[in-house]
């Protein structure tokens, strides 16, 4: 009896990183950032009445 041989490139550990996309940890920190400060100049704006 043969067993069959498994792809080896198939359960390779890197491939099984994978999942949801989703933006790194400096991307939200720079996100966040950028909303701090649209929010700060909306407020400027709405408190010198322009």
């Amino acid at each position: 009896m043969s067993t069959k041989v498994n792809n080896p490139v198939a359960r390779a550990p890197i491939l099984q990183k994978g999942g949801a996309h989703v933006k790194s940890k400096s991307s939200q920190r720079t996100q966040v950032k950028n909303d701090l400060k649209r929010a700060v100049n909306e407020w400027k704006m709405d408190k010198n009445g322009i």
